[in-house]
């Protein structure tokens, strides 16, 4: 060891030890929807939050909270993060449904910070549709006189439903 250098090579000069998430990327397909840059500063992650949740547990057949966190931890981490990366970083997890997963996820955030408020369109108007038949549900069942406790449900749901109205406005 002279003038206090040391002699070798370090890992990244070495070929042997690769960075593995690089290979990988080289190797995947990525859908032309991953392409798209979603800027999160304009996304509400609150209403995203279930979709992430609901969508796991259809693909993979439990609720695995671990997962939902990951997922929502890599989304947060960069106001514009990286599809490809987080579908890498997803494949151990996912296996096969991983591609599946981030198109949906990343068609369901480019839909969310392109409206108002960060909420994708779809999720209002399913919430409205699933509004309007609870609605019905309760029109039905009001044989009788509504007691009080089914006067101040129908007045929030008449409230829920009017806010909705404004936030797709």
């Amino acid at each position: 060891m002279s003038g206090g250098f040391f002699r070798g090579t370090n890992i990244e000069q070495d070929q042997r030890f690769g960075d593995a998430s690089k290979k990988m990327l080289k190797q995947m397909s990525f859908s032309s929807v991953l392409k798209k840059p979603v800027d999160m500063s304009k996304v509400n992650m609150d209403a995203i939050k279930p979709w992430i949740s609901s969508r796991i547990k259809e693909l993979i057949g439990i609720d695995d909270d671990v997962l939902q966190e990951y997922v929502i931890n890599m989304l947060e981490e960069t106001e514009r993060p990286d599809a490809r990366i987080i579908q890498v970083n997803l494949t151990g997890f996912l296996e096969d449904k991983t591609q599946a997963f981030m198109q949906s996820l990343w068609s369901v955030l480019l839909e969310a910070q392109k409206s108002k408020g960060g909420v994708p369109e779809s999720f209002i108007q399913n919430k409205i549709e699933e509004l309007k038949k609870r609605r019905e549900e309760q029109d039905k069942a009001a044989a009788e006189p509504p007691a009080q406790d089914g006067v101040v449900a129908g007045i929030h749901l008449l409230r829920l439903l009017s806010i909705l109205q404004i936030v797709m406005i």
